[in-house]
């Protein structure tokens, strides 16, 4: 196998083993997401936390997450994915280790940031590789394959977290993240090598500031929705957030190799791209959170029929996670995304309408949201595989990644903060709904303006692949001329098999 003067190598001769070891390695990561939330109570009684500082536990493993996923990108594109998504899953590994182990609360909240420092190499890392391991005209299957298997982890996670906290303790849950770990010696052998580009080193300072602005943004939404808006740490973080997207844009057009790069700024398709995630996971995310608090709170459901009534959504948006992927294939993303925002806009519709309904009707409305989901998932990271260049495409699926989370966060937010504002009034948005939770039905018609927007924007998206003969890589004139008015050089693209065709 013959390392190119870019640094990339060719994709190997079959891409399944690459596939298997990616799509498990995100099975474990997101797994371990999914069932840390159901023990939160038990740790909190074992440990003697209340609930104000408990939170603690998932809000220091999301920040850290959140800021260290782009940096996995930029490393990734400038020394080689592989040694990094290897090296995240160890990391993750012995995390989950010291998670399992932890002798008091200081000690758990320290061993989540290791944890959240390994696993954020995991997903946007994962999708890269494997998106490199297949033609073009393959890759929305592949990339399917990948997102049912993220589903699967989803819809267990929190059965199987609640099963192994009453049997085991809530120690053994974050052993089960520990499996990483028996992961590496496999992806060891069958993740192809690369070498470290020549000309560019990491720009620190940007990256510095760029976690300075998300970390501050994150915080300070998290602590506003929690009905504090006004706290003096609210104020501090959204300040420093601002301060460092001044800084970061300062460094941007100073740095000669700025930790975003010029070339993935320059390419509007690719940023309309991400805006559609940032908008999409909004609306999609935000009922995800809101609806176990309708159901608990006006319907009265215990916690375990409040799980049975979010498990059609989850089998949903894992079952269709390949079939989305071969429309993709077939036809491109721009169709089925577009198709998944407006089943995700009806079902958004019908929340707000049907607030204060039997149980199994929100059940069925969520289900129609996974419907939508899984047209919208898959389709966008393929059209990130697309659109960017092979030397690029480890910081811009990571980008992608990173902004998944951002709009999840967003439009959890915003329909939170929605609710605490209007409570239990009266004279809701939605003329169509009688009844009580005008909060609720009000927080979900607001998630509409970013599926708007979201469709607006899917215009972007790239259509039908053609040249399929095409190497990986190779952009469009468009994007070839935005590359030179941003100053980037584009090198050849290597790879036998791996390659992007021009979209339409």
């Amino acid at each position: 196998m013959s390392l190119p003067r870019d640094g990339r190598v060719d994709a190997p001769s079959s891409g399944r083993p690459v596939v298997i070891v990616v799509a498990a390695s995100v099975f474990v990561s997101v797994l371990n997401a999914s069932i840390v939330n159901v023990t939160l109570p038990t740790i909190g009684w074992d440990l003697g936390v209340d609930p104000g500082h408990l939170g603690w536990v998932i809000t220091s493993y999301l920040l850290v997450y959140a800021v260290a996923i782009p940096f996995y990108g930029r490393l990734a594109d400038l020394y080689g994915a592989r040694r990094f998504f290897l090296g995240g899953q160890c990391v993750f590994a012995l995390g989950s280790l010291l998670c399992a182990v932890a002798p008091g609360y200081g000690w758990l909240v320290a061993a989540r940031v290791v944890q959240a420092g390994g696993g954020a190499a995991i997903p946007g890392l994962g999708i890269t590789l494997a998106s490199r391991a297949y033609p073009p005209q393959e890759r929305g299957t592949v990339l399917g394959v990948i997102s049912t298997t993220l589903g699967v982890a989803a819809a267990i996670g929190p059965t199987l977290g609640g099963f192994v906290s009453d049997a085991l303790g809530w120690h053994a849950v974050f052993a089960i993240g520990a499996l990483a770990g028996v992961l590496v010696p496999f992806g060891w052998r069958v993740l192809p090598r690369d070498l470290p580009r020549r000309g560019e080193r990491l720009d620190v300072w940007g990256g510095l500031f760029f976690g300075v602005t998300i970390s501050g943004a994150l915080f300070a939404a998290g602590e506003g929705a929690r009905g504090d808006w006004g706290a003096p740490r609210v104020f501090m973080a959204a300040a420093a957030s601002v301060v460092g997207l001044a800084a970061l844009v300062v460094r941007q057009r100073a740095a000669a190799a700025p930790f975003i790069p010029r070339e993935l700024l320059a390419n509007r398709r690719f940023l309309a791209l991400i805006a559609t995630s940032f908008a999409a996971m909004a609306a999609i995310f935000g009922p995800l959170v809101g609806l176990p608090l309708l159901l608990t709170s006006i319907n009265g459901l215990p916690p375990s029929q409040v799980g049975l009534a979010l498990l059609p959504n989850a089998v949903l948006t894992a079952v269709l996670g390949i079939v989305a992927g071969r429309v993709v294939d077939r036809v491109g993303a721009r169709t089925p995304v577009r198709a998944g925002l407006t089943l995700v806009l009806v079902a958004v519709v019908g929340l707000s309408t049907a607030v204060g309904s039997p149980a199994w009707v929100m059940s069925g409305l969520l289900a129609l949201l996974g419907l939508g989901s899984a047209f919208v998932n898959t389709p966008l990271s393929t059209a990130v595989s697309l659109l960017i260049r092979p030397e690029r495409l480890a910081s811009a699926q990571s980008i992608n990644t990173m902004i998944i989370f951002l709009g999840g966060s967003f439009g959890t937010t915003l329909l939170t903060a929605t609710v605490a504002a209007r409570g239990m009034g009266e004279g809701g948005l939605n003329p169509f709904h009688a009844g009580p939770g005008v909060g609720f039905s009000d927080g979900f018609l607001i998630l509409i303006v970013p599926l708007l927007v979201g469709l607006a924007l899917s215009a972007a998206i790239p259509g039908a692949v053609r040249d399929h003969g095409s190497r990986a890589g190779t952009p469009s004139h468009a994007e070839r001329d935005e590359s030179r008015t941003s100053g980037s050089e584009l090198p050849r693209a290597g790879g036998a098999r791996a390659g992007a065709a021009k979209p339409r």
